[in-house]
């Protein structure tokens, strides 16, 4: 686009596409260095002879990294921006996270710059850049304003001995506004290097990941992530613990207790974190202190005991990496990296509870054997639950079964 003297913006000459970048370019000047460049700024319109100035600002940021998980696949590719065969192997991206901002701009340019490949290109396979998209919360913080409307850094109040926000500064009453997404214009943001400082970085990531769901808002808060440090310091002293308790008589049935519930853990947090549920996981994880704690008195083992406090620092690991490697390393253990696997045949003694449903409204919940059949349910239902007496005939017209979860059967009143 060029803009002509009267200020209308007007589209070049077919006949003059493409319009090439200037090679000459000085890429140390401040701001847009196009702009800078008067020779190719500069330029005619055709058709009146008039002079007129090119259009410097190009592209979107967004479309400027439209493409680099390509160049991510042959990183070293010097001939070409990527390597077909290299792209072949690894693309599609298996996960793509980001903010929303990213979802409804970044992901929507690289999916019109993958078609666009694809079109010019049919030796490349794929047409879609992302296999599966999640889309996560922003950190939140409240924003505040002096008396002349001027935003404040939360470094810039305090609270007096009434509980009121004022400024440091000169003592000025603040007003308090909504929690919003953290912004440099609104100086609501936090430096987490100031809580890293005092608490470790594994805290700061404790509080980040177990305040709300990945999906949702986090709402920043400085005693949640005091309160976050406590509960590591928790998990530290029983690793201390068990490393340097003494053996004793060893009780059969404890120790397959705890064996048999440290794979049941496995298990769980190993399914909440494929479905990015790690705010459940930690919750998953306070269970497991309080457990283990139980345990410790009991006539189990030290082997047994470290075995399976080994696996628990494993499912750490990408919570808080720095303290679960240091407790590894303390414990002894080797393939410190290796995820600890569930045993198959714990899966076959699993049992769930199945909610049974009339009509959408809950009459019971049955503990059942992973995988039950949808007629072995049925007939359960229908002679043991409480449920039976809502189904003693009534015509189910209707019935939703999602497996190891619910069964909804419809009828007619």
């Amino acid at each position: 686009m060029i803009y002509l003297k009267d200020g209308s913006c007007v589209p070049v000459d077919k006949q003059d596409l493409p319009i090439r970048l200037p090679k000459d370019i000085d890429l140390q000047s401040p701001g847009n260095p196009v702009e800078n460049h008067s020779d190719w700024k500069n330029t005619i319109h055709k058709p009146t002879g008039d002079a007129a100035k090119r259009e410097t600002d190009t592209l979107d940021t967004f479309v400027d990294s439209s493409w680099y998980f390509l160049r991510f696949c042959s990183p070293n590719q010097t001939s070409s921006a990527f390597n077909k065969d290299r792209v072949n192997y690894w693309m599609p991206v298996d996960q793509y996270i980001g903010g929303v901002e990213h979802a409804i701009l970044h992901l929507l340019y690289s999916r019109f710059f993958m078609k666009a490949i694809k079109i010019c290109d049919k030796e490349i396979n794929c047409s879609e850049p992302f296999k599966n998209l999640f889309t996560q919360g922003m950190v939140c913080h409240e924003t505040y304003k002096d008396k002349d409307g001027q935003w404040l850094h939360p470094n810039e109040i305090e609270k007096n001995k009434d509980g009121i926000y004022i400024t440091k500064k000169d003592n000025a009453k603040v007003t308090v506004g909504p929690s919003e997404s953290m912004s440099k214009s609104k100086k609501n943001t936090v430096d987490p290097e100031e809580m890293i400082k005092i608490y470790g970085a594994d805290a700061v990531r404790w509080f980040i990941l177990s305040d709300s769901p990945p999906e949702k808002d986090v709402q920043w808060s400085a005693n949640g992530v005091a309160s976050s440090n406590k509960f590591l310091q928790k998990i530290w002293n029983l690793n201390q613990l068990i490393i340097n308790i003494k053996n004793s008589e060893i009780d059969k049935k404890s120790e397959k207790e705890i064996t048999n519930k440290t794979d049941l853990y496995v298990l769980k947090i190993n399914e909440l974190v494929d479905r990015f549920q790690f705010n459940v996981a930690i919750a998953q994880f306070y269970e497991i202190y309080k457990f283990f704690n139980e345990q410790i008195s009991k006539n189990i083992s030290k082997t047994t005991l470290i075995m399976c406090i080994e696996k628990i620092m494993k499912l750490l690991i990408p919570f808080v990496p720095h303290l679960a490697y240091e407790c590894l390393e303390n414990l002894g253990s080797k393939n410190v990296n290796q995820w600890p696997r569930v045993e198959k045949k714990l899966l076959d003694t699993l049992e769930f509870n199945i909610v049974i449903q009339i009509n959408g409204k809950t009459r019971d919940v049955l503990k059942m054997k992973k995988d039950t059949p949808e007629d072995q349910i049925t007939n359960l239902a229908l002679t043991e639950s409480k449920a039976k007496k809502y189904l003693i005939d009534k015509k189910i017209t209707k019935t939703i079964y999602i497996k190891n979860k619910i069964i909804n059967y419809i009828i007619k009143n």
